[in-house]
């Protein structure tokens, strides 16, 4: 895997994402579409669905599978090996070989996203495709990825999955679906399009790679492994897709209610002040600073407005990778910070823009 020669960090990585000024990443691919993308700590992002599939009383996994479908397409659509496109789907045209070489290509960029690796069981062109992912992470993510590849390589509209695991690996099966339009699901979880901030935050960058050297230094990439771990804690991150998170979100609230954002917050903020429980800051002021320039360096966005005080904290944000999430960050690291319990009060809560205060009492 080539590196960086001066900060040491995965040359591919640096050229795939870009860790703009105003909080976010972006893949720098040149899709329609382009993918936002955020790093959490892979517990987090798992509990996140599971809470919120037992608070509500069934699996998400389907709809996560499903949005994140739409991510795979995108990925396939950047891959040099995309030049498969428009050869007969029949065993000739498309030999086992051939499909070996694409999951290689394939094991590289999901490499990069710290989800894993998969390595081609067997393939049949037109019928079916068996993955085996090494080192798996957030399974349904893993599932949806595969099937958006697998659906954009074989050309179809829908197709089938099965899907288990077998001694730490995941096992995916996908045949051909039936022919017909696009399921009413898909055409619902969008990917929505990606809205710049004029926020701008100043990183101190690599002067080779331009990756913010906290970053650099703060998480060591296995791309053959398919493994993020941060150096401080130990523990396994992951990159997420943004769109397809608030895809997901967006369809549970819409079908299910306002509990939806109200479990969403509760649980991220539980979540979030037991990895900062102990926390403590002579200087306030620099606390804060500190932990909204290392949200944005997770690409979970930077407030445009920001003011602390004795009572709480006031904010603004327009690119927040989820309005919910992030306040309950926020919350969290008020409650850490005093002790006390907090309240929300939302002025405004739209997905590109919230104003925001949480009070301690």
């Amino acid at each position: 895997m080539k590196r960086c020669g001066n900060c040491g960090f995965p040359a591919k990585l640096a050229d795939s994402f870009e860790w703009r000024g105003d909080g976010t990443i972006i893949s720098t691919d040149r899709t329609r579409t382009k993918a936002r993308v955020a790093i959490l700590e892979v517990r987090e992002f798992e509990r996140l669905f599971s809470d919120l599939s037992d608070a509500i009383g069934f699996s998400i996994d389907s709809l996560l599978i499903t949005a994140q479908k739409n991510i795979g397409k995108q990925m396939y659509a950047s891959l040099t090996a995309a030049h498969v496109k428009g050869l007969p789907t029949n065993w000739l045209f498309r030999p086992q070989f051939l499909a070996k070489l694409l999951a290689r290509l394939v094991a590289r960029d999901a490499g990069i996203l710290g989800g894993g690796t998969p390595r081609v069981v067997s393939y049949k062109a037109g019928r079916q495709l068996v993955l085996r992912f090494i080192n798996p992470v957030v399974v349904p993510r893993v599932v949806g990825n595969a099937l958006g590849i697998y659906e954009s390589v074989e050309e179809m509209p829908s197709s089938r999955v099965e899907y288990h695991m077998e001694n730490g690996d995941l096992i995916i099966t996908m045949s051909h679906g039936g022919e017909g339009p696009e399921p009413e699901a898909t055409r619902r979880l969008y990917l929505e399009e990606i809205t710049p901030s004029e926020r701008n935050i100043t990183y101190a960058r690599c002067g080779s790679c331009n990756v913010p050297t906290a970053i650099s230094e703060a998480l060591e990439w296995d791309i053959g492994r398919g493994t993020i771990t941060n150096r401080k804690t130990g523990r396994r991150e992951v990159v997420v897709a943004v769109q397809s998170t608030n895809a997901i979100l967006r369809e549970l609230e819409s079908e299910l209610g306002e509990d939806v954002p109200r479990l969403i917050y509760e649980n991220q903020k539980a979540y979030t002040l037991d990895s900062l429980r102990g926390a403590t800051a002579d200087d306030r002021d620099a606390f804060w600073q500190g932990y909204l320039e290392d949200l944005a360096l997770r690409g979970l966005g930077y407030p445009s407005v920001f003011e602390s005080d004795d009572r709480g904290v006031y904010l603004e944000i327009s690119n927040a990778y989820t309005q919910d999430l992030y306040a309950a960050r926020i919350a969290a690291a008020l409650e850490a910070l005093t002790g006390k319990a907090s309240e929300v009060e939302w002025m405004e809560r739209q997905r590109d823009y919230a104003a925001y205060r949480i009070r301690i009492h």
